[in-house]
C-alpha cells in the first residue's frame, strides 16, 4: 500500500497536465476585443492613474467577485488588487489514471481552460453593467415595445459615439434572435451585414455558456436579454484593462512546467489524496482545480452602453 501511495504524486500529475491555457488563443474574444491586456510578474504591483486633470472613477473586481469603484487622480496612482479565480473541482477517475488515458487529462485541461475563460468574460460584463451607473447609458424597452429593434441599436450608438469608435456589440441569445428577425418583423428588406458594416459595428453573440459559480448556482456569461455596445477605440485606448499575474510554478510544482522557463499564467492544483465522487455510482477520483490571479477594470465607463430587454 505504501508503494502505491508513493507512486501517486499530485505535483507530478499537475506537471503532466501543464498550463490550462491555449497558447494559440491566450485571451477570450471578449477580453481581446475590448481590453488592454498585459501580464505581471509574481512580485509586481499594478497601478493606474488618470490622464485627466480631475478625479476619474474606475470600476474593478474585488476578491469576492463583486464590483467596486476606485477614485483615481493624476498625482496619486491607485493600486489595483489582484483577485484569485478558481474553478470548481473537476475530477479524473483513478481507473483512467491507471490506464494512462492521456486523452482524459487533455479533456479535463480544456474544461478548466474554458471555465476560467468564462469567469473572465463574466467579470468584464459585470464591470460593463456597473459602469452604466456613472455614464447613465442604460436603456430598456419603451412602453408598448416587445423586442430589441434597430432604433434601440441607434440609441446605444448615440450613447457612445462621442467617446470612441470601432464598436463591438455583445448580445445575448434572445436579443440576437430579435436582430435576425428584423427584416421579417419590420419589412425593411435590408442586408443586416451591410447595416452593421455602415455603422462600423461588429456583432458578437454570447451563447448559453452557463458558468457554475458553486454547487447550487449557475450564472450566464451574458444574460439572454442583455446587450452591450462598446467602443474599443478611444483616446484612452480600449475601455477595459485586463492583467494576469504570472505564477510561481517552481514553488508549487517543484519544477517549471514550460520548457522555455516562462512562468505560467494559470495552474492546476491536484488534490493530494484521492476523493470519493458520489452520484449514481461511487468511485475514487483525483480532484483538479484551475487557478489564476487577475485584475479586471473598466477605465472608461463612457465607452459602454447597455440595453436590457426586460
Amino acid at each position: 500500500m505504501d508503494e502505491i501511495k508513493a507512486k501517486y504524486n499530485p505535483l507530478e500529475v499537475a506537471r503532466i497536465l501543464g498550463e490550462p491555457l491555449d497558447p494559440r488563443k491566450p485571451y477570450t474574444d471578449v477580453v481581446n476585443l475590448v481590453c488592454e491586456t498585459d501580464t505581471a510578474d509574481p512580485d509586481e504591483y499594478l497601478y493606474y492613474h488618470t490622464v485627466l486633470n480631475e478625479t476619474n472613477q474606475v470600476y474593478t473586481i474585488t476578491a469576492n467577485g463583486n464590483v467596486t469603484t476606485l477614485n483615481v487622480t493624476t498625482q496619486d496612482p491607485t493600486a489595483f488588487t489582484f483577485i484569485d479565480v478558481a474553478t470548481n473541482e473537476f475530477y479524473v477517475k483513478i481507473t483512467d489514471l491507471a490506464k494512462a488515458k492521456e486523452s482524459v487529462l487533455k479533456r479535463k485541461l480544456k474544461t478548466i481552460d474554458i471555465s476560467l475563460n468564462m469567469y473572465e468574460n463574466k467579470y468584464i460584463f459585470d464591470l460593463a453593467s456597473a459602469s452604466t451607473a456613472t455614464s447613465g447609458f442604460a436603456n430598456t424597452l419603451t412602453s408598448g415595445q416587445m423586442r430589441y429593434s434597430y432604433n434601440d441599436l441607434i440609441t446605444q450608438l448615440e450613447d457612445v459615439i462621442d467617446y470612441g469608435d470601432n464598436y463591438k456589440l455583445f448580445v445575448g441569445s434572445t436579443i440576437d434572435k430579435d436582430i435576425m428577425l428584423w427584416n421579417w418583423n419590420d419589412n425593411k428588406f435590408q442586408s443586416l451585414s451591410e447595416a452593421f458594416k455602415d455603422l462600423n459595428i461588429e456583432k458578437v453573440r454570447m451563447g448559453v455558456g452557463n458558468l457554475t459559480i458553486d454547487t447550487n448556482a449557475a450564472a450566464r456569461q451574458l444574460s439572454a436579454v442583455t446587450s452591450y455596445l462598446i467602443a474599443n477605440s478611444t483616446v484612452m485606448g480600449k475601455p477595459f484593462l485586463f492583467v494576469r499575474k504570472r505564477l510561481s510554478d517552481i514553488d508549487l510544482l517543484g519544477a517549471a512546467i514550460k520548457q522555455n522557463g516562462d512562468k505560467p499564467e494559470r495552474l492546476v492544483f491536484v488534490s493530494p489524496n484521492p476523493i470519493t465522487v458520489a452520484g449514481g455510482n461511487r468511485f475514487l477520483a483525483v480532484g483538479l482545480t484551475g487557478y489564476e490571479e487577475i485584475v479586471a477594470a473598466c477605465i472608461n465607463p463612457y465607452a459602454v452602453s447597455k440595453f436590457t430587454r426586460a
